[in-house]
């Protein structure tokens, strides 16, 4: 017993792990909860139509940030005893970045007509949704600087606290709201979020400065765009997946709602759903622990032993878990969801073989953006969502809706092949 507990107190990965879980374990039921919300008061065909808006305003949070979040997690990390260069590049990020966010608000008021009927297209008109987004939009970008401070500066305790609170607000609102206005009310949810995001994050930090690095250090302003160039490569990688994630899956989307209708849509944006719950820690995990190790020493053995660490951590009880979750499908569907969504059990097994071959090719993919490589990973980034839409719009026409969840494994295992190749001196040198 003292053995085991001197190995994890000595394991940074369990350690985090397990402040990280508090945060999984609240949002997994808080999502049960919502989960539930959204399908009596949404159905299918109102959660398929609330999945194209969410993409969206995934792709339009990382476009506003121009992909900077991940160099300043690595830069953080990098510059955390100098602290007057960490300043003078985190105000001109914020700078750059909130300048860019006003200009898309502008953007986004005036086509909300636009935007609405392409992604929504409801008898209703909700081009109200978008106009508000652009006035909630750059507290996204404040929020953002100090979770990636946070991070970068391994202050995991300040940062699980910031998700807990978050997920606790936003899930209390967003209850309340589509309780009372339905799909209006989830919509309204969602544009509101960053405000949420904002202030608890002034909070926490507040609580939690670096000294000599205050909140009041950080929202300078600084034009000097020399200042930002080292993350400029980042910018690139993440404005790629900006624009390609969300289009891919905005396109596949309204292909199976074109092929299959509007109630398949919904049943795959609900196990994605689902599949989001879990991959939350996993994807935290990544992001607090692997970057960060990552970025500290960018040498091809300290790249192995890392990935290995965390595969043998984390892999063997993540399988063990899905293969729980697939032997509990029936129930997950039946208290989860409704009896409309009886159409996800037969996708289940594709999509949980999916996302454990993704995780793999997550962290594998991790050593492009702690070492800022864009050639590698727009490579391995464009043929890994070409071969997802290809194969889902073939697979759709032979196998239904289980076509857009094996397409799912079919992607991420091509990408694998795509990494092993790109990362062959790194993996086997």
């Amino acid at each position: 017993m003292r053995g085991l507990r001197r190995y994890v107190n000595g394991n940074i990965l369990l350690k985090v792990a397990g402040l990280n879980s508090i945060q999984v374990l609240l949002r997994i039921g808080t999502g049960v909860v919502m989960s539930k919300i959204i399908a009596i008061f949404l159905g299918t065909s109102g959660l398929a139509v609330l999945g194209n808006f969410r993409n969206f305003f995934q792709g339009l949070q990382s476009f506003c940030l121009l992909g900077f979040e991940n160099g300043l997690v690595r830069y953080a990390a990098q510059y955390k005893e100098q602290k007057q260069q960490l300043q003078q590049l985190f105000t001109a990020a914020w700078t750059v970045t909130l300048l860019l966010t006003i200009g898309l608000s502008i953007g986004i008021y005036f086509t909300a007509s636009f935007l609405d009927t392409y992604l929504i297209g409801l008898e209703r008109s909700y081009n109200f949704v978008f106009k508000a987004l652009a006035v909630t939009l750059p507290f996204y970008v404040l929020f953002a600087m100090i979770s990636s401070l946070l991070q970068g500066l391994q202050r995991y305790r300040s940062f699980i606290w910031l998700n807990i609170i978050i997920n606790v607000m936003v899930f209390a609102m967003s209850a309340t709201l589509i309780y009372n206005h339905s799909i209006t009310g989830a919509f309204a949810a969602i544009v509101i979020t960053p405000l949420v995001q904002c202030i608890a994050a002034l909070g926490i930090w507040w609580r939690a400065s670096a000294p000599g690095f205050n909140i009041r250090s950080l929202i300078q302003w600084n034009l000097n765009i020399t200042d930002v160039r080292p993350l400029w490569g980042y910018s690139g990688m993440a404005l790629l997946s900006a624009v390609l994630v969300p289009v891919t899956f905005i396109a596949v989307r309204q292909d199976l709602r074109i092929v299959m209708g509007d109630d398949a849509a919904g049943n795959w944006e609900g196990l994605q759903r689902l599949s989001h719950y879990y991959m939350i820690f996993v994807t935290t995990l990544i992001s607090l622990y692997v970057l960060p190790q990552l970025s500290k020493n960018e040498s091809a053995r300290n790249y192995r032993t890392t990935i290995l660490h965390f595969y043998k951590t984390i892999l063997p009880p993540l399988a063990m878990g899905l293969i729980a979750l697939y032997l509990c499908r029936e129930l997950i569907v039946t208290y989860l969801y409704t009896q409309e969504f009886k159409g996800m059990l037969p996708l289940f097994k594709w999509q949980f073989a999916g996302d454990f071959v993704k995780i793999i090719t997550t962290v594998l993919a991790f050593r492009f953006i702690a070492i800022s490589d864009f050639k590698r990973y727009a490579i391995a980034e464009i043929i890994s969502l070409s071969a997802f839409y290809l194969t889902s719009y073939f697979l759709i026409r032979l196998y239904g809706t289980s076509g857009v969840v094996m397409a799912h494994l079919a992607s991420h295992l091509i990408f694998l092949f795509v990494l092993i190749i790109l990362l062959r001196r790194e993996l086997f040198h």
